[in-house]
Order: C-alpha cells, then sequence, then structure tokens
C-alpha cells in the first residue's frame, strides 16, 4: 500500500508518501510546494496528479484525509492501472499508525524547509537568460491535456503574469475534433483553437503571450510547432519535462532538453506552473465527470428524455438550484406529471 501524509504551514505543504510493500516500508517519497488554493483541494489536486499515468499503484492507498469522493477517487485509481485499488481513511489499527508515521514525517521534513519565493522579477530573469530570450516573459501562457479513459478529454491553459497566476485569464477546453487518447492531436487542437480566436478578435483571447509552456516532452512541442507557424504566431514555445517521480526537470525545445537544476528561481517557477495547469485541467475532467454522471442519473427518472433533461439543467444548472425546486414548479416548467416530478426529487436529494 502507498501510505500518505500531509502538514501544512502558511504558504507551504509537505508530503509524505511511505511505500509499504510486502509488510515492509521499502521506501519513500518526500514533497515540498507552494500552497494555492485551500488545503483540501491542493491535497486532492496533487494527490490525483501524482497517480495520473501511473500503472505500479498498490492494492491500497491510506489516506490520512477523505478526498472529496472516494468513490470516484478508487475509480479514478482503477483506470490508471487496470485493476480495484481500495482508497481508505484509517480509523485505528497498523494502518493508522503507519498513516500517522507519514504525517509526523511530513511535519519533520516542514520544519527544515524554507519557504520558495518563486515568481518573483529574479525568476523571470532567470528564466530569459536561461532560454536566451530577448526580453523578459512577463505573460506566460501553460497548457495540459487530461484524459479520464476514452472519454473526459480535456485541455486546461493556465497564464503567469509576472510571475503570478492570473486566475481570470485561465481558460478550459473540451476536446471535439480529436478521436481517443491522443495527447498530440489534442493539445494542437487546444492551440489551434486559442490563436484563431485571437486572431479572430476576440476579447477573451486578446492578449499575445510572450512565453508558451506545453506539459509534456519535445513530442508535444514538435506537435505544436507546426500549428503556430501556420498561424503566423511567433511565440516562444517549450515543454515542460518531469522526471521519474513526476518532479519538474527540465524545459525542451523540439530537439533537446534546457535542465532546471541549476537555475533555483527558474526551476521554482516552472514547477508552480506545472503544478498549477496540470490541477487546472484535473479540475476541469473531474467536473465535466461528475456533471455527466449527474445528467444520466436523471435521464434514468421515466419520463424525462433528452429534450426535458436540457430544459432541467438550464432552468435549474447547479445542485443547490435543483434542490430547491418544487414539485409544482417541475410540473410548471417541464410539463411532467406530479409522479415523475416526485421521482425527479427523490433522485436529485441522492446527488
Amino acid at each position: 500500500m502507498d501510505v500518505w501524509g500531509f502538514a501544512e504551514n502558511g504558504g507551504l505543504v509537505s508530503c509524505v508518501i511511505l511505500k509499504i510493500r510486502e509488510g515492509k516500508i521499502a521506501d519513500k517519497e518526500n514533497f515540498t510546494f507552494d500552497k494555492q488554493g485551500s488545503a483540501d483541494e491542493v491535497r486532492e489536486e496533487f494527490i490525483y496528479r501524482y497517480y495520473t499515468g501511473r500503472e505500479d499503484i498498490p492494492k491500497a492507498v491510506v489516506l490520512d484525509k477523505a478526498a472529496a469522493d472516494m468513490e470516484m477517487f478508487a475509480e479514478f485509481l482503477r483506470v490508471q492501472c487496470g485493476h480495484n485499488v481500495q482508497a481508505v481513511v484509517p480509523q485505528r489499527g497498523e494502518r493508522k499508525k503507519l498513516m500517522e508515521m507519514a504525517q509526523n514525517n511530513a511535519l519533520e521534513q516542514l520544519a527544515h524547509k524554507i519557504k520558495r519565493t518563486g515568481r518573483e522579477v529574479a525568476a523571470l530573469e532567470e528564466l530569459q537568460r536561461l532560454l536566451g530570450m530577448p526580453a523578459t516573459p512577463i505573460y506566460i501562457e501553460a497548457y495540459d491535456i487530461s484524459n479520464w479513459g476514452e472519454t473526459g478529454r480535456v485541455g486546461g491553459m493556465i497564464v503567469f503574469e509576472n510571475g503570478r497566476p492570473l486566475k481570470k485569464a485561465y481558460r478550459r477546453f473540451a476536446i471535439r475534433d480529436v478521436v481517443g487518447q491522443d495527447d498530440y492531436g489534442s493539445m494542437r487542437e487546444v492551440l489551434r483553437r486559442r490563436f484563431v480566436r485571437y486572431l479572430d478578435g476576440d476579447p477573451g483571447f486578446s492578449r499575445l503571450p510572450d512565453l508558451i509552456l506545453l506539459d509534456g516532452g519535445k513530442g508535444h512541442v514538435n506537435a505544436v510547432a507546426p500549428v503556430l507557424e501556420e498561424l503566423g504566431i511567433h511565440t516562444a514555445l517549450f515543454g515542460m519535462v518531469k522526471d521519474n517521480r513526476h518532479r519538474t526537470r527540465a524545459l525542451t525545445t523540439g530537439e533537446g532538453e534546457i535542465a532546471l537544476s541549476m537555475t533555483r528561481s527558474a526551476f521554482t517557477m516552472v514547477t508552480a506552473i506545472q503544478d498549477e495547469v496540470h490541477r487546472y485541467a484535473i479540475a476541469y475532467q473531474r467536473m465535466l465527470h461528475k456533471k455527466a454522471d449527474m445528467t444520466s442519473k436523471i435521464k434514468e427518472v421515466r419520463g424525462i428524455g433528452d429534450v426535458k433533461l436540457k430544459k432541467f439543467m438550464a432552468k435549474w444548472p447547479t445542485k443547490p438550484k435543483m434542490k430547491a425546486a418544487t414539485a409544482q414548479e417541475l410540473m410548471d416548467e417541464l410539463k411532467i406529471n406530479e409522479q415523475t416530478a416526485k421521482d425527479l426529487i427523490a433522485v436529485i436529494a441522492e446527488l
């Protein structure tokens, strides 16, 4: 099993994962990173990111705090590795002792860490020198593709301005044209749609970035570069490469890599960008998955077809609004009988 422990202090989060194999601690992984968002969001998004693309997942994953949806998390793990995985928060016994050991390790690690500054002018100037850019990259866009099996393929775009997240400029893309799990094709689609909208004068995409970063290696860069060339977009383009422990290692062109290990400020900022774009893409993917699951359950109600479902979602687009709807309101708006309204209310109550 994998046993997780977290600790936080202000803007810094520490994480320790104990790898239990054949009843013994076979390995330990340590992570420290800046907190962006609420503590619960940071913890959960990091766990999802850690297991994305992994096949060597054990039969049990022990958490020190429950995910928002433990069943969904277990299903996500199953999709990644191909076998059932038990996701638990232990209340007693040996597993709880191991969980507390992981938490204590995280606390000790946090006590010895110095908080990273990151996203400062010095980091941007360092990045400029490292990449040989003519000017400081003030406005940086980063992209990631996230897949959930054969469905739920999405792209995320985040923006860092002056070294800090500019969340009002973040954008999401549902993959429409690419069939199957094709990361290169999906990345091409996202970048094409983004810059076509720029060329069309869309106010939501009106600014050209100084630097484009892709979550991926040289294959992603080589896939996207012809699209930018075709559209006449001449912006510096690099891929963000991780090591085998999912830590940011280097930036890559279509041919070679530029190591980040000797440039602390640039490394910290690129790591923050890569973590944030991955978090954002996964969050969108999970939102769509939950919405699809919710609509499928509503359609199971006798008397609710595609047309009525569309009217229902337009009138009551969020769970709180759905749960506040009365039987009479449902009957009037959807033109359904009283029994169908009651059945629909019963389903909504379980969402």
